[in-house]
């Protein structure tokens, strides 16, 4: 488990380094372009799973029903 974790940080280090070095020789709109969208994306992703984390703590007795149950036959078309 631990050689796991450290791969995965040294692949994400040699990607964030990759990735500073090829942005560095870029055209500036283009870096900007990029980075903001890195920006918007982690800044969702996070809102995301902080909204999820919340929405567990509720009380799944207070939350409605999302699927009705219907008990009666359905009209058949022909």
């Amino acid at each position: 488990m631990r050689r796991l974790v450290i791969r995965a940080r040294a692949k994400a280090a040699a990607l964030t380094i990759g990735g500073m070095l090829v942005l560095s020789g870029c055209d500036p709109n283009v870096r900007d372009t990029v980075l903001g969208g890195v920006e918007s994306a982690s800044t969702s992703l996070l809102a995301t799973f902080v909204a999820a984390f919340f929405e567990s703590l509720n009380d799944p007795q207070d939350a409605p029903a999302t699927v009705q149950l219907f008990t009666s036959d359905v009209p058949q078309f022909a």
